[in-house]
C-alpha cells in the first residue's frame, strides 16, 4: 500500500525469481514515502525481506528466509524444517516457533528472543544486545548464543536433555539446575564457568559473553 504518490514499487520477474522493490520520487520524505507491502507466497518459496526501518514479519514458511534490516525490527513465526538467517544492525528479533531449522542471527546491538526454537543448528551472534531463549533445546541440536558484553538469559524445563557450557570473563554465571560435571577443555570457575549435563545429554549448548551475565533458568 502506497501512502503518496512521492513512491513507486516496480516489479520484475526473472524465471521463478520475483523481485519487488520501492523507489524514492523527487520530494519524498520519511512519511510520504512509506510503502507497506503484505505478500502472500507458496509455502515453500525461498524468500528475501529487505528494509532499512520498517518492521520485518514472516510466518507460515517452509522455505528457506533472509532477512536483512538496519533499524527494523524482525518477527518471524511458524517456520519448520528451512533455512532462517536474519541480520540487523540495532533492530530487535524475535523468533516464535521455529522447528527443524537451522537459524542464524546476527546483530550488533538489537535484542535477541527465541521461543520454542529448536533444530540441528541454531547460533545467535550479538555485540551488545541481550538474548533470551525460552525453549527446551530440542533433540540432538547444537545451540550456540553468544554476546559480547550483552546479558544471555536461557530458560528449559527440568526434563531438558542438554550438555552445556557456560563462560563470561568478566561478568556473572549462574545455572537454576543441578548439573552432573562433565570434562572440559577450560578450568571451570565458580560464577564465571560452568560445565555439565543434564538427562541424556541429546543438545549441546554453548553460552558465551565477554562482560555480560548469564543465567540457565529452570521453568
Amino acid at each position: 500500500m502506497l501512502h503518496s504518490d512521492k513512491v513507486e514499487v516496480d516489479q520484475s520477474q526473472h524465471g521463478n525469481r520475483i523481485d519487488i522493490l520501492s523507489h524514492l520520487l523527487p520530494g519524498a520524505d520519511a512519511e510520504s514515502g512509506q510503502v507497506d507491502y503484505e505478500v502472500a507466497v507458496p509455502v515453500d518459496a525461498s524468500v528475501n525481506l529487505r528494509s532499512s526501518t520498517g518492521p520485518l514479519k514472516a510466518e507460515k514458511m517452509r522455505g528457506d528466509l533472509t532477512v536483512e534490516g538496519t533499524t527494523a525490527s524482525v518477527d518471524i513465526r511458524d517456520v519448520a524444517n528451512a533455512h532462517v538467517h536474519v541480520k540487523t544492525m540495532s533492530g530487535p528479533v524475535t523468533l516464535t516457533n521455529i522447528k527443524g531449522g537451522h537459524v542464524e542471527v546476527s546483530t550488533v546491538s538489537g535484542d535477541v528472543i527465541l521461543n520454542t526454537v529448536t533444530g540441528p543448528n541454531v547460533q545467535v551472534g550479538s555485540s551488545s544486545g541481550k538474548i533470551v531463549y525460552n525453549g527446551d533445546f530440542g533433540i540432538g541440536g547444537e545451540y550456540s548464543l553468544s554476546s559480547h558484553t550483552g546479558d544471555i538469559e536461557a530458560t528449559a524445563p527440568p526434563q531438558a536433555s542438554i550438555d552445556v557450557v557456560a563462560q563470561s570473563a568478566t561478568g556473572t554465571v549462574d545455572s537454576d539446575f543441578s548439573l552432573e560435571p562433565r570434562h572440559s577443555s577450560f578450568s571451570t570457575k565458580i560464577g564465571s564457568t560452568f560445565a555439565g549435563t543434564m538427562n541424556k545429554a541429546l543438545s549441546m549448548v554453548r553460552l558465551h559473553s565477554f562482560s555480560g551475565k548469564i543465567h540457565l533458568k529452570k521453568r
